[in-house]
Parts: C-alpha cells; structure tokens; sequence
C-alpha cells in the first residue's frame, strides 16, 4: 500500500503536519476499512513500514475445513502462511490493499478531513492560550436566554457569563466587545474562550493599553482591587523617582483613566500611590477620605484608620465599598474609626462608631 504512504507524505508536506502523526491516521482508516468490509469483529493489524514506506494490512483468521466467512481460510491457504497450521488455530493473512477498493478510499478521506479539523482546533487553542490574562475583541454573535453573551472570534467562540458582565454594560450583536480572558478550553466541538469583563486583571490591562509606561514597566500596577460597576482602586509604583506614577496613570487633563473609565460604564478609578510602609500605604488607599492617623497591629493584620468626624461616611463609602476595596488592596482588615472616638477607644472603652471591613485577596 506505497500508494497511500504517498498520501501520507504529500497531506504531511502540504499541511505541515508531522508525517508520523497522518500515517497513524491513515492506519486508523484503513482499520475502519477492514472492519467495513470484513465485521466489526474481526482482529485486523495495520503495519506501518516506515523503511520501505508502505502500510501492511493483517488480518487474523480462523483456519477451518470448508470457509464460510470472511474471517475464515482453509487449511491450505493456513500452511502458505504457517507451515504447522492445523483446523482450529489462527493465522494472519496479508490483505491486498486493491481489495479494499471506495471502502478504503471513503475512509482514508474521511479519516484525513478529520485529521485537518483536530490540527486547526489544537492549532487555534495553541494561539488562544497565550491570551489568557490578557484583553482580546471579538464581536457579539449572540445573547443567551440567561443574558449569557458569546462572542465569535476567526476561529473560536467565547462566552462572557452574566456573572462576568458590568452592570452598566450593553451588548448589541454585530458590535464588537473587548474582555478579559480567564481561561481557553480545547472541547470536542472546538475551542471556547470564557471571558471578564469584571475581573480586576481587565482593569490592569486596561491600564497597559492606555498607558505606555504601564506597558513597558516603568510604572508598576501593584494591586487592583475592585468591586464591578462601582469603584475600583488601583495602586501604582514607579522605581524612577523622575516619574509621577499616578500623573503618568491619569494623563494631561485626565485624558487616559476617561477613556477606562469610559470602557467600564463610568466606574470611578481611584489611582493611588503604592508604599512599602503599610500606614503610608493604607492612608494614600483611603482616598477621597481624609486620613488624621493609622495603627497598624502587624500580627494580627489590622489596621485602625482615625478620620475626622465629618469624613467618616467617605471613608467607609456608600455601602461600605470604600473601605471594603481599601481592605481587599492593601491586605489589612481595617477599623474605621471617628477621631473624636479615639480617646475613650484607647482607654479600652466601647464606641458604636468603628466600622470594621475584612480584607480579601486583590489582583496584583
């Protein structure tokens, strides 16, 4: 069968497929052809001469006096292949490729169309791994019963769960969408992209495609923590003294965090300075609000954030969202408390007026 090892080589040369992986195919085809022809319970062996490049079919057979089956020889035909032959033993008989005739032509066909779509889905999922973390466009296809969106890409679709959608996002088919990719599956129907457009990392990549120095590294996204559709904090660093991080972030005029804040439906972005000193640190987080002084219990990983009385509502934040993302980004569970509570807290008197807010972990 040197006819098909041609075929082999040629689909290899032609596809850049490596010709060890199309003549496994090929052999797969050309078993299914046998069992076409002979009974899905014949024993059928495909060889792969690589040497002398041709395909060499086996077929085990039952030696018996008069055949009846295909799966059947008699015991003369038996000897020509094995001497010792006797009525009851088995043989493998070399099948004559000719014989197999449109069976085995069907089948190396079919067998190579789906060789070609396995290598174009691995393909595809080779180059659509390397997006995740990172943003990526494609155009709304369509809108799910559960308001689920899927996207189609050149080969590939994604899904952009309702859990994953901004509140303020609208979808229209036909446009395009940009998000965040959170994984790339390989599934059996071809590769599905699940997509965020909530997720803190959109954010920070937001800000590498806004801001050229973000992008090349001179100021640094330390942390990002976010709670979709309302506020988001971002703490920045730069190692270069000459740069403003925060300046660098928001642009001339504001002119770089409008276009952000324009892809994330007006969510308010506080860019603030990153500190190794967790009190410089927690203070700078707590912008807008107004911070008088910071306690820091490093063992237990608390702060208590001392306001002026009057700031005290903008340092929590209209449902606590303030002083819940000042936690989540800096790590520390922080107590908000009203200056004028300070004195009778310090002598270990109680006061209704802390607000205490957990920390969770945030995109770095």
């Amino acid at each position: 069968m040197s006819e098909i090892f041609d075929i082999a080589k040629q689909v290899s040369k032609e596809h850049n497929i490596p010709l060890e992986k199309v003549t496994e195919a090929l052999a797969e085809a050309i078993k299914l052809a046998i069992n076409r022809k002979y009974g899905e319970e014949v024993d059928a062996r495909v060889e792969i001469d690589n040497e002398n490049e041709e395909f060499n079919v086996y077929v085990k057979k039952k030696v018996v006096k008069n055949p009846v089956y295909e799966n059947e020889i008699s015991l003369q035909d038996a000897r020509k292949i094995k001497k010792s032959a006797k009525i009851g033993d088995y043989v493998e008989e070399k099948i004559d490729a000719k014989s197999l005739g449109r069976i085995a032509v069907t089948s190396i066909k079919n067998v190579i169309s789906k060789l070609f779509r396995e290598i174009e889905k691995h393909s595809a999922y080779e180059e659509y791994k390397n997006y995740i973390g990172k943003l990526i466009v494609g155009e709304v296809w369509s809108i799910g019963a559960y308001n689920d969106v899927v996207v189609d890409f050149k080969n590939a679709i994604g899904i952009l769960p309702k859990k994953e959608q901004g509140v303020n996002d609208k979808y229209v088919v036909g446009e395009n969408v940009r998000a965040y990719v959170l994984d790339v599956l390989e599934e059996p129907k071809g590769v599905k992209l699940i997509l965020s457009r909530t997720h803190p990392g959109f954010v920070k990549e937001l800000f590498k495609k806004e801001v050229p120095e973000v992008k090349d590294g001179s100021v640094e996204i330390k942390a990002v923590a976010r709670e979709p559709s309302r506020r988001t904090k971002v703490a920045v660093y730069s190692k270069d003294s000459r740069i403003d991080p925060i300046g660098t972030c928001v642009g001339s005029k504001g002119v770089r965090i409008a276009a952000i804040v324009k892809e994330l439906g007006d969510e308010k972005i506080d860019v603030i300075k990153w500190s190794a000193n967790p009190s410089i640190y927690i203070r700078n987080a707590m912008s807008p609000a107004k911070v008088i002084s910071v306690d820091i219990d490093e063992d237990l990983k608390r702060a208590r954030v001392y306001v002026d009385d009057e700031e005290y509502s903008m340092a929590i934040g209209k449902g606590g969202v303030n002083a819940k993302l000042v936690a989540k980004l800096t790590g520390y569970n922080i107590d908000i408390v009203k200056i004028s509570e300070k004195e009778q807290l310090e002598k270990g008197g109680d006061t209704g007026e802390t607000a205490s807010f957990e920390a969770e972990e945030a995109s770095s």
